[in-house]
């Protein structure tokens, strides 16, 4: 997936992902993005401003979330 596409997808969804066998999801309540991961327990207290803030500061399975982002189907 690509950056724009993942934002596009943001506008009006909240999605869960797997990747690595593990699942992930996003939520966006208020305009603020908090995220859970089911090999990251602690990542449910996480909380980003915006989309780039998450891409850029979540990291999942070691890597950033924008490096990742297009080995991920959603």
């Amino acid at each position: 997936m690509t950056v724009s596409a993942f934002k596009e997808l943001l506008v009006c969804n909240e999605p869960d992902f797997e990747y690595n066998g593990q699942m992930y999801s996003i939520c966006c309540p208020n305009g603020v993005y908090f995220v859970t991961a089911s090999d990251s327990p602690g990542d449910i207290d996480l909380r980003f401003d915006s989309v780039d803030d998450m891409l850029d500061n979540w990291v999942i399975q070691g890597s950033l979330l924008r490096d990742i982002l297009k080995d991920i189907e959603i």
